[in-house]
């Protein structure tokens, strides 16, 4: 939700009756337009754990918004905890579920683990066992994709093949 459908729905909600002021309502929209940007900001500076507890208040404010999940789900995919990215980007869908870069980037996230899997499954066994072969042939398929094979390279601001 951007700034001014925010302040459109606080506006609504008093018209509503929920007995507050023009100035309470004014305020709260500005409070959350200036943590929105803050957490931006934030993201976009690499400050990872400011970012997430500005994304998380946003959250607990506004529950119901498909973007602020979405980009807490980007901070999640940066930082390497992708059930967690996983997760937002799923709640950002049930709330949006037409968002195509929520859907493009929980499977992005979702092929990590994959490749993380079949790396582990690899490790753990020895040829001539078949799981061998055919997660060594899954891996290399996997490493074609530039997302993938970019992983070892320093990562972009929300990660390899993440959209923003």
């Amino acid at each position: 939700m951007t700034g001014p459908a925010i302040r459109v729905v606080l506006v609504l909600l008093c018209a509503a009756g929920t007995g507050c002021s023009g100035m309470e309502s004014r305020s709260v929209g500005e409070d959350l337009v200036r943590m929105q940007q803050e957490a931006q900001v934030a993201f976009d500076s690499g400050e990872n754990a400011r970012a997430e507890a500005l994304y998380k208040g946003l959250i607990r404010s506004m529950p119901n918004d498909a973007e602020t999940w979405f980009r807490l789900g980007n901070l999640y995919a940066r930082t390497d905890n992708p059930d967690q990215a996983a997760n937002a980007y799923l709640t950002a869908l049930s709330l949006n579920g037409s968002d195509a870069r929520a859907w493009h980037n929980l499977g992005i996230v979702r092929l990590r683990q994959g490749w993380a899997a079949f790396l582990r499954a690899n490790t753990m066994t020895v040829p001539p066992q078949p799981i061998h072969a055919m997660s060594a042939e899954i891996i290399r398929s996997l490493e074609k994709m530039p997302f993938l094979s970019e992983e070892r390279s320093a990562k972009p601001a929300a990660g390899p093949g993440i959209a923003k």
